[in-house]
């Protein structure tokens, strides 16, 4: 298969989840599998345990949207799971903090935006490779959702069973996620229920707001595009935010703290340390996109998603084998999206030796 399992579906929020469960159960087994594992792995936390804690955050997804609790209820039935167990994989960013391992939450990941002041023909995009580890490819899957609820049309890229992650929608949004972490977790909403509130907006302020209207559970970096030709990053720990704007068009984020008001003192930025490799990828991909000047296309953009400068912790990752290996990992995907026409260029793997298939909204 060249690219992740993808399915086109329609319905009311319980009838969206219960089709994920239904299609992809093998999926969602694997995904249930690695994070059986990791939790294990950096926190010392049983699944079953891990399930239980799950539920403390039902209160506050249901205060943030109850129908992303309705959907998640549809995944679990379609699937044949339980509901925690679906319920621990939206949560799971959260749940790794409790053992205290605040620098081990999430991958490391390269984002780019680039303004239509600096695309070519006035074109923006949005672009990303996400690092993780590489057996989460065997999890992953592509959805195109039509919700009947008046939202927007959604293309997601997710590990099955979680319900908001990377993609873009018919109003014109995208949304990339850059791990960011500090060491004092805040205790709020799962970040993959902001991502999905993103997912379900029409402009960038009111992405903004979806984003940063609760607590998150943990700190997070939002890269997002929009139609309109602009770009924004936006930062958020604990209960404070920033907001970065492009220079000159273009707009870098990997994962350490950029905004010089985060994070809040006396808290500090403990993914400097997790990935000494993001001063150099964040840059490296600045560099190389300047040095291209205005008029910059996705194959030019392509071109920096497949560096290979400071291998293998470069843009794109490959598994350190000198590495402990639950500690490895690699680009699970690249994907481009000119946000101007709607078209959508992906890669499953390391695009340096995979080609980008091209969709559209």
């Amino acid at each position: 298969m060249t690219q992740f399992p993808f399915l086109e579906i329609e319905g009311t929020s319980y009838e969206i989840g219960y089709q994920q469960g239904r299609h992809f159960k093998e999926q969602i087994q694997n995904n249930i599998h690695c994070y059986q594992a990791m939790f294990q792995d950096y926190s010392n936390l049983k699944w079953e345990r891990a399930k239980e804690l799950s539920r403390q955050f039902i209160p506050v997804i249901e205060a943030y949207n109850p129908d992303y609790l309705t959907e998640i209820r549809g995944v679990a039935e379609g699937s044949g799971f339980d509901f925690e167990d679906i319920l621990a994989l939206n949560c799971r960013s959260e749940l790794v903090f409790v053992g205290n391992e605040f620098d081990k939450a999430d991958g490391g990941c390269t984002s780019i935006g680039i303004s239509s002041d600096a695309g070519r023909d006035h074109h923006a995009y949005a672009a990303h490779n996400w690092d993780w580890k590489t057996s989460q490819r065997d999890s992953m899957i592509m959805m195109k959702i039509h919700q009947k609820n008046g939202k927007p049309t959604i293309f997601m890229v997710t590990e099955a069973g979680i319900i908001g992650k990377t993609g873009c929608n018919s109003a014109g949004i995208c949304l990339y996620l850059n791990a960011l972490s500090t060491n004092e977790a805040s205790r709020g909403l799962p970040l993959h229920m902001a991502m999905r509130g993103i997912l379900d907006c029409e402009t960038l302020a009111e992405a903004v707001t979806a984003a940063t209207r609760m607590n998150l559970g943990c700190s997070a970096n939002f890269m997002l595009g929009h139609k309109n030709g602009e770009c924004i990053d936006l930062e958020i720990e604990n209960e404070e935010f920033d907001v970065l704007y492009p220079k000159d068009g273009i707009l870098v984020h990997t994962n350490h703290f950029v905004s010089p008001r985060l994070p809040k003192y006396p808290r500090k930025d403990t993914g400097k340390q997790k990935f000494p490799d993001t001063f150099v990828r964040y840059g490296r991909a600045e560099k190389l996109l300047r040095q291209k000047g205005t008029g910059i296309c996705e194959k030019e953009i392509m071109d920096v998603l497949k560096d290979h400068v400071e291998y293998p912790g470069s843009i794109c990752r490959h598994d350190n084998q000198k590495a402990e290996p639950g500690l490895r990992m690699g680009t699970v995907f690249s994907m481009v999206v000119d946000l101007t026409e709607g078209k959508i260029w992906f890669c499953k793997g390391n695009p340096c030796a995979k080609e980008y298939e091209e969709y559209s909204l």
